[in-house]
């Protein structure tokens, strides 16, 4: 008698730390979903931004080639994206509150033992060795939910978001380039302009200066008609 009741006393005190251990470890799970929430609330900025720099980008691009004949592939933001994060949460939330329930069934047993009276008959002590044994089983399912929050809290909640990402960054990584190359076109075909321009001008003086030549060349002749003759009626 003494015995079980040993083994039952020990039994309890296993338990209340196990509750311990797991409220401690519900808290700490509180804390990651919330976090969790703000992560989620950061990345839907950060996919607003993403898809409002997108649109500008291609439309700089756009705007720089549109005299030119390309075609502009439309870039496609998915809007179900918070449908899925939503889930999510919605899914740690049930698990949460799964913990909770058991370990609320948990506490009720171990407090319904220690507000018992210890002058027990042997029967009795086997009936609650059996009820904390329930307890240990239902113990171990609360550890199971805690490992199952902690996967997908751990996992990458939106593996499709993020490919998705991905090829957004690539996307815009590809028009930044485009913009680029377009930009640079431009400054070659300015620079070529500007020698154009340049040689224009340098044709321009140089028929100028000949029209000069050209218009003075009468009086020259004039004059050395002049000459000739003066030097004739001098003989």
């Amino acid at each position: 008698m003494r015995e079980h009741e040993d083994v039952q006393e020990r039994t309890t005190l296993r338990y209340e730390e196990r509750i311990t251990e797991l409220h401690s470890i519900i808290a700490e799970l509180n804390k990651k979903i919330d976090r969790l929430q703000g992560t989620t609330i950061r990345e839907e900025d950060e996919y607003s931004e993403l898809r409002s720099e997108l649109s500008q980008s291609q439309h700089e691009v756009n705007e720089d080639s549109r005299s030119m004949d390309q075609d502009q592939t439309s870039v496609s933001i998915p809007e179900n994206q918070s449908t899925m994060v939503t889930a999510d949460m919605d899914n740690c939330s049930d698990l949460n509150s799964e913990l909770q329930r058991v370990l609320t069934g948990l506490e009720s047993v171990v407090c319904g033992r220690k507000k018992s009276s210890c002058s027990l008959s042997v029967a009795e002590v086997d009936r609650h060795i059996e009820q904390l044994t329930t307890a240990s089983e239902h113990c171990d399912l609360a550890i199971k939910t805690v490992e199952e929050i902690e996967g997908v809290l751990g996992r990458d909640l939106y593996p499709n978001l993020a490919e998705e990402r991905s090829r957004w960054e690539k996307e815009l990584a590809g028009l930044r380039e485009e913009n680029e190359s377009l930009t640079a076109m431009l400054c070659s075909k300015e620079e070529e302009l500007n020698r154009t321009k340049a040689t224009m001008n340098a044709i321009r003086e140089e028929r100028d200066r000949l029209r000069r030549r050209v218009s003075e060349c009468p009086g020259r002749c004039s004059q050395a008609c002049s000459c000739t003759g003066v030097r004739d009626v001098d003989r």
